[in-house]
């Protein structure tokens, strides 16, 4: 049997297991984090129909139900407001049929039902393949064996390095304040529909909201017992692009997000100001992406999958969602496989194709926030 090695336990890494464990193909995985805490890719994403059925596609149909049962609307207008959320416009750009996920529970769910297949604090140290296998050596001195190695270990991914080492991660010049407030009423008012775009003096302030469905703890003791998810109210995910000129863009990482964006929205209506007050942050970060389209590379038994082929900016869920096609798709030519090498080259030559065009959709959804300059034009 086919054996997989898939390095990194993303939202994409676990939608390819999952695929491939319902192909029949023996998957493994491996993780460098430890799997006890959060990861800080931020809170909510929204996923477009494509991404929708490669979850149904992959996932076992009673974590597809509660990955459906857990997610929210992202239906109706969205909104365009001064700082003094005096409304400018309700026509602001978007997927009408998308769904809001939050994205600890969404991979809570994707761990689901692989017990064993996924090990945790995995860091890959390199890898080396001959004519007939691939083997991952990680840097806590083991090793382990497959037929094909996949990296889904995000944009700074290793295997990437290794595999296309002339690609390198440059500064997008984006820079934001991420924060997730819970949805007092008084909160959820201001983004009635898919999003809400305040637009102040010097900088962009972003909102989407999080309603889930169902609790996710309560969702899970129904629909799949004995899978753990945290409890969650819903809350409304907001994100203050910093202007590029100021200090905290330009200068060394700072940890008072909430005391930089109240410094930012000083003046702005009282409700943006209380959203700010009450959030669970994020802290302030820059945004990477690669200085080069990604380019073909010599076909063997090492592809990579998500963002560690195609780092989108303003993602949104966008690089989510590519990630997941890519997982569909590398999963259905594995399983068809009557040559190894051409499945491949047939995945690589796909995954280019949508990953370079799903970096160009974040580029453009980037114009409609600030200004890109440098490496993200």
């Amino acid at each position: 049997m086919t054996r997989i090695l898939v390095i990194g336990a993303g939202l994409g890494g676990l939608t390819l297991a999952h695929a491939l464990v319902r192909a029949g193909l023996d998957v493994r995985v491996f993780e460098a984090d430890d799997g006890t805490g959060e990861r800080t890719q931020g809170y909510r994403i929204g996923l477009a129909p494509p991404a929708m059925d490669a979850l149904r596609a992959s996932l076992p149909p009673r974590l597809h139900d509660l990955a459906e049962a857990t997610s929210g609307s992202l239906t109706g207008p969205g909104l365009l407001f001064d700082a003094q959320l005096t409304l400018l416009g309700s026509d602001l750009p978007g997927p009408e049929e998308s769904r809001a996920f939050d994205r600890q529970v969404l991979r809570q769910i994707l761990l689901g039902d692989l017990g064993d297949r996924v090990t945790f604090t995995k860091r890959l140290k390199s890898f080396d393949e001959d004519e007939h296998t691939v083997t991952a050596f990680f840097t806590d001195g083991t090793k382990a064996t497959g037929d094909v190695l996949v990296g889904a270990d995000g944009g700074n991914s290793a295997v990437r390095r290794k595999l296309v080492p002339e690609v390198q991660l440059v500064d997008a010049d984006l820079c934001g304040a991420m924060g997730r407030t819970p949805a007092a009423d008084r909160f959820r008012r201001l983004v009635p529909g898919r999003g809400t775009m305040v637009k102040g003096p010097d900088s962009t302030l972003m909102l989407g909201r999080m309603d889930f469905d169902r609790e996710p703890s309560d969702a899970a003791a129904e629909l799949a017992p004995g899978l753990p998810l945290p409890h969650r109210e819903s809350y409304v995910r907001w994100v203050l692009l910093v202007p590029p000129d100021h200090p905290a863009a330009t200068g060394p990482p700072r940890d008072d997000a909430r005391e930089l964006v109240l410094e930012l929205i000083d003046g702005w209506h009282p409700d943006l100001r209380a959203l700010v007050e009450s959030a669970d942050m994020s802290g302030v970060g820059r945004s990477k992406v690669f200085d080069r389209p990604m380019p073909p590379w010599p076909v063997s038994r090492v592809t990579l999958l998500g963002d560690a082929a195609h780092q989108t900016l303003a993602s949104g869920g966008n690089g989510a969602a590519t990630a997941m096609q890519d997982a569909v798709r590398l999963s259905a030519l594995l399983a068809e496989a009557g040559d190894l090498h051409q499945a491949l080259e047939a995945y690589q030559h796909d995954l280019l194709e949508r990953g370079n065009a799903a970096v160009e959709v974040g580029k453009q959804a980037l114009r409609r926030f600030v200004p890109v300059s440098g490496a993200a034009r």
